[in-house]
């Protein structure tokens, strides 16, 4: 069975790119999200492993300057085809 890592947002850009880093193994990676998506992989970390995505904060952990905490959730889920509004 793989590993699960879980990667958290570090910083948002202006211009909507984002940079995410696995605290476990080092992984860091630069996404951009559609219309003009892109990720590149400014370092592999362990590639054995599941990377998964974040956007809730742990107790204590505070989001990354200049990104709304409550925003990047509901960006992802609209961007994503998901209603955040819509019952469950």
């Amino acid at each position: 069975m793989r590993a699960t890592h879980q990667m958290r947002m570090v910083r948002a850009e202006a211009s909507g790119t984002e940079e995410w880093a696995c605290p476990t193994c080092g992984r860091r990676m630069l996404l951009q999200w559609p219309p003009h998506y892109s990720k590149q992989i400014l370092d592999p970390g362990d590639e054995s492993a599941t990377h998964v995505g974040s956007s809730t904060d742990l107790p204590g952990e505070q989001p990354a300057p200049g990104t709304p905490a409550c925003d990047t959730p509901r960006r992802w889920l609209r961007e994503t085809g998901v209603d955040p509004a819509a019952p469950v």
